[in-house]
């Protein structure tokens, strides 16, 4: 059993429990030492996690034993519960493939609570879509079939070709070249829909960049996100005595007729008084 483990997490709470959780033990048996606070970004998104060193108190020998029996126990049965779940999704992606009348070599990579299965072939275009919409497809049933297992949700990707590091690449390009744009002209940028992990890629690239912001608007599966900018608008005012300003000047508003013709009759009746004068 573990005496003490460092975790992160969002919140020292969250770090603290989950410590808790991989040691087995509850908060009031153990001492908390916090290593980093969180720190976050201008625009409240999480930058740093909050980091937490966790040790549990006066451990006693038996109680040692007793948690490493325990765990002797649980680990063959999450194992074999890890590749059941694998083995289902597999047998569940030979059969689609077959009946597609594709020839593909799965490859697997296990992890902790995940697996990688890369799709090995020829002419594998069709299993990708446009921006990988069929291999999000067929990533999303063979995560269902998975987890249909007895044990906890255990995840599953799908790749093909290299598919996702290459998208993840372009979506980063994608983001930075928005950005610049988007602080060029000051207006908003509004992207074409993604999925949940696309998105996250284009907020964690703009979130270290100056002067963009961005948020998620729509529904699934049309949602999107928006790049804006944070820059305050500049003015065409450059200073400096007359130059910069406008070489427009107030015009007086046109008289009416009536104010015209009124003003001829009253310079008529002025000369009238000024002949009437003078004798002859």
């Amino acid at each position: 059993m573990m005496n003490e483990v460092i975790t992160s997490a969002k919140t020292i709470e969250e770090a603290v429990e989950k410590a808790c959780e991989q040691l087995g033990v509850s908060k009031d048996n153990c001492d908390v030492q916090i290593l980093q606070q969180p720190k976050k970004s201008l625009f409240g998104i999480i930058k740093t996690e909050a980091q937490v060193k966790v040790t549990v108190k006066n451990v006693s020998a038996a109680e040692t034993k007793a948690a490493v029996i325990q765990e002797d126990k649980q680990a063959p049965a999450n194992k074999d519960n890890r590749e059941a779940k694998v083995a289902a999704a597999v047998a569940y992606l030979t059969e689609v493939l077959s009946k597609m009348g594709l020839d593909v070599t799965i490859e697997q990579e296990m992890k902790e609570d995940s697996a990688v299965l890369t799709l090995v072939g020829e002419n594998l275009g069709i299993l990708i879509g446009r921006h990988g919409e069929t291999l999000d497809s067929l990533q999303y049933l063979t995560s269902l079939v998975c987890n249909r297992v007895e044990g906890s949700y255990f995840r599953v990707t799908l790749d093909c070709g290299n598919y996702r590091e290459k998208r993840e690449e372009a979506l980063k390009e994608l983001a930075k070249k928005i950005s610049v744009k988007v602080k060029r002209t000051g207006r908003s940028q509004t992207l074409e829909p993604m999925n949940p992990y696309e998105r996250r890629i284009i907020h964690a690239v703009l979130t270290d960049i100056e002067g963009v912001t961005s948020k998620s608007k729509g529904e699934e599966p049309n949602r999107r996100v928006v790049v804006i900018s944070t820059s305050k608008k500049r003015s065409n005012y450059s200073g400096g005595g007359n130059r910069g300003r406008s070489s427009y000047q107030k015009r007086k508003p046109e008289k009416t007729m009536e104010e015209i013709l009124k003003a001829e009759r009253s310079e008529a009746e002025q000369k009238a008084k000024l002949y009437s004068k003078i004798e002859l």
